[in-house]
């Protein structure tokens, strides 16, 4: 009797996936980093997540309230599919992986929603997972590739129309019309648990390219439509972003997203950078979701015309949470000044000892500004931003003019915004 129910209960679970895929696609949501901390990887605050805090400005112990918030949002919109674009947990720790499918996806699938999600560099093989307790810390249990596959198996895996042995990417079919390609293109085999290394950088395998194309190309055959979606950036979304954090985007990112237009793939779902930001180059289109833990806490939300092949897309933020009602700062002011201060490390680091403090600390908040406007979208800078802009750099000029000539170039790149509208727009797939 036992064999009995499980047998029927895998039949309905079946029969259930294939309705669902000959169901015309009309709903779809989008959400990306989520880094979802369990609560008992923080003991005890302290210095030690206080420095990891200092030099990853993310709000994780948030996290959980700010993916509940979403998660209500979503089982309102009711869409068929969420995307999750990689990044599920702080830093890979099974803890993490479990708590985000056990409270969260779990919950969306009872109601008939399907949820597809991909591995970002945070995901697997991290060495950074870690419990923090005072200043001290210590290792707690990661994921190995093959683990990924089973704890996700319900959220992609376990649909996958065909699976490329070289990677955790896979394929799915979403509707009747359409198929998804969801790509792996980090690198945790190159993790480094001696140096404690976890690589942020992304690549596309030749042999996972060989795969996709022979996957678009049966697809294409069979008239399907093709949605793809991947952690990395296939396109740049501002200048100088391959040259400045080209570790956000795959390698050789303008001959690969070449070959996928040629392939007859137009638009990919990115994360990664926490930026939303639309960019469309080489006949692809990256639409890239920021992070649900940093500013402006975002997620997206799509009508899909499969006839059209339209994509309708809105986006919407969190813009509260019931824990933070009685603080002084606001859920927003705090994820923006977390934001904006992001780069101060970095200018620190750059920038030549001779140059005062206090230039310094302009030059950092200028720029955090910039970064803050990049991440919320649609960003276009006010007179006053120009004013302080062209001000630091020139007080910079006095010490560098290398650096000043690229502070300038970095704040107008990212405080401009170019191309497709960023938050709400229609676009062909």
């Amino acid at each position: 009797m036992k064999k009995f129910r499980i047998a029927m209960g895998v039949a309905l679970l079946c029969t259930s996936a294939l309705y669902a895929q000959q169901m015309p696609l009309k709903r779809l949501a989008v959400i990306s980093d989520v880094h979802l901390m369990a609560p008992a990887l923080l003991q005890k605050e302290g210095k030690a997540f206080d420095n990891y805090i200092a030099n990853d400005r993310k709000l994780l112990v948030e996290s959980p309230e700010l993916l509940d918030s979403i998660s209500k949002r979503l089982l309102a919109y009711h869409p068929q599919i969420v995307f999750i674009t990689g990044d599920l947990t702080k830093d890979g720790e099974r803890i993490s992986h479990q708590l985000l499918v056990d409270n969260y996806l779990k919950p969306l699938k009872a109601q008939g929603i399907r949820v597809f999600v991909v591995p970002g560099n945070h995901d697997v093989n991290n060495p950074h997972a870690k419990v923090y307790n005072g200043e001290n810390t210590q290792r707690t249990t990661t994921v190995s590739a093959k683990d990924f596959t089973h704890i996700y198996n319900d959220y992609g895996y376990g649909e996958a129309l065909a699976t490329d042995p070289n990677s955790l990417s896979y394929v799915a079919q979403l509707d009747n019309k359409t198929r998804l390609i969801a790509v792996d293109a980090c690198r945790y085999e190159d993790n480094d648990f001696d140096k404690d290394v976890c690589v942020t950088a992304g690549r596309i395998k030749p042999q996972t390219m060989d795969f996709i194309k022979a996957e678009a190309d049966k697809a294409h055959k069979l008239g399907m439509n093709v949605m793809m979606m991947m952690h990395h950036g296939i396109v740049s979304h501002f200048k100088w972003q391959d040259k400045i954090m080209k570790e956000y985007l795959v390698n050789d990112w303008k001959r690969n997203a070449k070959k996928l237009a040629k392939m007859g793939i137009k638009i990919c779902f990115t994360g990664h950078f926490h930026a939303q930001d639309i960019s469309e180059r080489y006949g692809i289109t990256d639409v890239e979701t920021g992070s649900t833990v940093s500013y402006p806490h975002p997620y997206r939300l799509i009508d899909v015309d499969t006839n059209k092949q339209t994509l309708q897309i809105r986006s919407e933020n969190i813009e509260s949470l019931t824990s933070m009602k009685d603080n002084k700062e606001t859920l927003q002011q705090k994820s923006e000044r977390f934001a904006t201060s992001a780069l101060s490390g970095v200018i620190e680091t750059m920038v030549p000892k001779k140059v005062p403090s206090e230039i310094k600390k302009e030059c950092a908040q200028v720029l955090g500004e910039a970064y803050a406007m990049h991440l919320a979208g649609d960003e276009y800078p006010t007179a006053d931003f120009k004013s302080r802009l062209k001000v630091a750099v020139k007080r910079l000029k006095h010490y560098s003019w290398k650096w000043a000539f690229i502070m300038n170039k970095i704040g107008k790149h990212l405080s401009t915004d170019t191309g497709v509208a960023d938050n709400n727009t229609s676009i062909y797939y």
